[in-house]
């Protein structure tokens, strides 16, 4: 394994290991120490997440501490103070102001809540972990459950969608078609999906429709139009 020096990386560039004297791109995904630390600078100058009630769910919140109270008490583990809940305000706020974000969503609040479970979870017994893992699996949103509910909202939309060409067709006097509708295919607005799974409280749907979940339910992400497609 070769190590890559980190003012290389800084400027986008690995010398080639093949050793011909060239360089090789990195992953675009990796962004340039230079700009993230200008990034990083200006969310910490510029930014201020603020909590509103209205934007996270703050029943989840009691809940969790009780639980947390809970377990803590009958594992004789580390005791659970409210100032445990305060850290998971700071690194929610901490997390959407990376994000450059106003206020503090649901999203905020689960990834800082994962952090704290599993920080308590691993501070445990070997013993208890897995049990504790069970009992605090409903305060954990895991991909697949984003991804169950999101495919939810979009097979409603396909058949709501079906159900209006139906009748569009049923009124149509002759074979003639428009719109530049091929027969048989469903659309639905990608803007148009985005908007029902803010409802879910679910903010960013780019990773469910490039995954699996979509292909394997017989969908198709059309990005250059904007719009999910499927067959009927």
């Amino acid at each position: 394994m070769r190590s890559v020096p980190t003012s290389d990386i800084a400027r986008a560039v690995v010398p080639d290991p093949d050793g011909g004297g060239g360089t090789v791109g990195v992953d675009p995904d990796i962004i340039p120490q230079d700009l993230l630390r200008k990034y990083t600078e200006y969310a910490r100058v510029n930014v201020r997440p603020v909590l509103r009630g209205s934007t996270f769910d703050q029943e989840k919140i009691a809940s969790l501490y009780v639980a947390l109270r809970r377990e803590s008490s009958s594992s004789g583990g580390v005791p659970i103070a409210v100032r445990h809940i305060e850290s998971i305000m700071r690194m929610s706020e901490a997390h959407a102001k990376m994000h450059l974000r106003e206020y503090v969503r649901d999203d905020d609040m689960d990834a800082s809540i994962t952090m704290m479970l599993h920080s308590f979870i691993m501070a445990q017994k070997f013993s208890v972990r897995r049990s504790l893992q069970r009992s605090f699996v409903k305060f954990l949103s895991s991909r697949e459950d984003k991804a169950h509910h999101l495919l939810h909202i979009l097979q409603d939309m396909m058949r709501n969608e079906a159900m209006y060409q139906t009748i569009r067709q049923s009124q149509r006097s002759g074979t003639e078609k428009g719109d530049g509708v091929l027969a048989g295919t469903l659309e639905v607005l990608l803007e148009e999906f985005e908007s029902p799974a803010r409802d879910r409280r679910i903010y960013d749907v780019s990773e469910f429709c490039k995954g699996e979940a979509l292909r394997d339910a017989g969908y198709v992400l059309d990005e250059q139009r904007g719009i999910i497609l499927r067959n009927q």
